[in-house]
């Protein structure tokens, strides 16, 4: 899967890598005022946008075993308002952040409902070695 083809998926996977990134950053932003949950907080912020810029680049086992929902664009829009309902706070980057990645969650949300628009190849169950990425979960 190359990462800017020129179907469709590329603004998608585009917005996903920018996203993560900004999770990432959301996530290094949370540490300050250090304090035990904010380093737990950060330390999950920054997985989890890991994990959604890892999903860009390709779909191990374990993310269509254990965390199915970032194969859709509901899944992935709630995924995206959660964190960044976590990232907003005071502060700038924060404040920025989480309201960039929640706008972009609810777009995801209602793309879901939007028939026209087809999910990125990455984001599809037919998608070839998804079954086999998911597996029998029944």
């Amino acid at each position: 899967m190359a990462l800017f083809d020129s179907d469709i998926a590329s603004p998608f996977r585009i917005v996903n890598l920018v996203i993560g990134s900004l999770i990432v950053l959301g996530g290094i932003a949370s540490f300050f005022p250090l304090g035990f949950r904010s380093v737990i907080i950060a330390i999950y912020t920054i997985l989890f946008g890991s994990l959604v810029i890892l999903a860009e680049f390709s779909l191990p086992s374990q993310i269509g075993r254990y965390a199915s929902f970032l194969l859709s664009f509901i899944g992935r829009g709630l995924f995206y308002i959660f964190l960044g309902a976590i990232i907003l706070a005071p502060g700038a980057l924060r404040i920025v952040a989480g309201a960039v990645i929640i706008l972009v969650g609810v777009i995801f949300v209602v793309l879901e409902f939007t028939p026209s628009i087809e999910p990125p190849t990455n984001m599809r169950s037919d998608e070839p070695g998804y079954e086999a990425a998911v597996g029998d979960t029944v």
